[in-house]
């Protein structure tokens, strides 16, 4: 089993919202990146999805976002992201139901598979990352979802192979100073942290690699050519 992962995939095939205005990077994204999923992974495969999947505000218009997942080779595992408006206003046990049996949608839950423990959150920024909300505000938040991982790290049993964190924001500040999210991932002995959000050239400065004992990956899709990443094989 190879690990994929690969965030943001900003999909809105039942609605208008056309992503080539952000730039020409992104013209016809998602056929591409169905041809590059499509050509590398098998249905003997993981691919993690941090975040920001689909555009749609409410649950039934993401089901064409949510059908393009399932007709993908691989498990998929999923996290919200910040534009995923479709989740956040519907409750994670309904939206189980709609899926296909091939996506996992994680909410601060532990899933263990063949060995691998994954937990993930939706994850937060304060200080000018986050200037879409009050200073109180984005602070409830923050630390509504660093509990909703910290439950999801505990929960998770002794003697895996493996331990994956999944998040839609980086676990750093625009300082690139780990933060709460990061820590935790490093106290609970997590190996591997995945996340998206960022929309930076290469030369913008993101933590990546092992950074106290964690692999970091950023997966937001137009950083990576818009084909999923292998994270572990």
């Amino acid at each position: 089993m190879t690990i994929y992962a690969i965030a943001d995939l900003h999909l809105s095939l039942g609605g208008a919202k056309p992503m080539d205005v952000f730039g020409p990077e992104w013209k016809d994204h998602a056929e591409r990146i169905r041809r590059n999923w499509d050509a590398a992974v098998s249905d003997s495969d993981l691919v993690l999805v941090p975040g920001d999947i689909s555009w749609a505000m409410r649950a039934e218009e993401a089901l064409p976002d949510l059908r393009y997942l399932a007709d993908r080779p691989g498990r998929k595992i999923l996290v919200r992201g910040n534009h995923d408006y479709w989740w956040r206003r519907e409750k994670t046990a309904r939206l189980r139901q709609m899926v296909d049996p091939s996506i996992t949608l994680l909410h601060g839950e532990p899933l263990v598979l063949d060995g691998i423990g994954i937990t993930g959150t939706r994850g937060w920024a304060l200080g000018s990352w986050a200037e879409w909300n009050s200073e109180e505000q984005n602070r409830k938040i923050y630390d509504r979802e660093l509990d909703r991982l910290k439950q999801g790290l505990e929960a998770l049993p002794d003697g895996l192979d493996l331990k994956i964190v999944m998040l839609h924001f980086p676990p750093f500040s625009e300082n690139l100073e780990p933060n709460e999210f990061l820590q935790l991932a490093q106290e609970y002995s997590a190996n591997i942290l995945v996340y998206g959000h960022m929309h930076v050239p290469a030369s913008v400065p993101r933590l990546e690699g092992d950074v106290g004992g964690v692999q970091l990956f950023l997966v937001a899709a137009d950083n990576i050519g818009f084909a999923p990443k292998v994270i572990m094989v």
